[in-house]
């Protein structure tokens, strides 16, 4: 959704903030906690809306396999 998509170039936006200050700087600490939040909030509304869905039209057999995907993922 466009909503989505605008919240991927928030995510993005603080990001590079991120990249452009210092660790030793206050500001650091204040755009990762709005990073946080931002993540947060779009997983939120992910999982109720996009996750819901896709679980209603996959087959057990895709959502295994799309589990399997994700575990082997996080492990490399």
């Amino acid at each position: 959704t466009r909503h989505g998509i605008a919240e991927h170039h928030a995510i993005d936006k603080v990001i590079a903030q991120l990249d452009d200050t210092a660790w030793s700087s206050p500001a650091w600490l204040t755009h990762m906690k709005t990073l946080r939040h931002k993540v947060l909030h779009h997983l939120e509304e992910e999982e109720q809306r996009f996750f819901q869905m896709a679980g209603k039209v996959m087959s057990d057999k895709q959502k295994q396999q799309l589990a399997n995907d994700y575990i082997e993922e996080m492990a490399s």
